[in-house]
């Protein structure tokens, strides 16, 4: 399992809700995804599965925002998000599922709030869900 990894904020943004945690166990989509966020002035923390996740959310200050994967092992997206609900600190923070999988939800109870975006993911659309959560930068 990869450990968590942070890219440090592009110089001149400080806010703490400019971090994004993306969770994905694809490297490559990873990538993809820390590319377009820096380039649009994020910070970008990356972890390889849920368990990580969690780990990472344990060790460091809540990001503004976390964009989680469906369907990851050993612990996927939906068992990361009962695990983000069990906890008040956690499951206030922003969550937006990216996915292929017609069968994931588009909203969860107990964690809030949470959207899809459906893969193949429109550059568009994903700059403007980070901006609505963790505001244009």
């Amino acid at each position: 399992m990869d450990q968590p990894s942070v890219v440090a904020l592009p110089t001149g943004h400080k806010e703490p809700r400019s971090l994004v945690l993306v969770v994905d166990d694809d490297p490559d989509i990873r990538e993809a995804l820390r590319d377009t966020l820096t380039t649009e002035g994020y910070a970008i923390a990356e972890a390889a599965d849920g368990q990580a996740a969690l780990d990472y959310l344990h060790a460091h200050p809540a990001p503004g925002m976390i964009l989680l994967d469906w369907n990851m092992a050993p612990m996927n997206g939906g068992q990361l998000m009962i695990e983000l609900a069990k906890e008040p600190g956690l499951a206030v923070i922003p969550t937006v599922l990216l996915t292929a999988d017609p069968r994931a939800p588009t909203r969860a109870e107990g964690n809030a709030p949470v959207e899809c975006l459906r893969k193949p993911i429109r550059l568009d659309d994903l700059v403007a869900v980070v901006q609505r959560y963790c505001g244009a930068k």
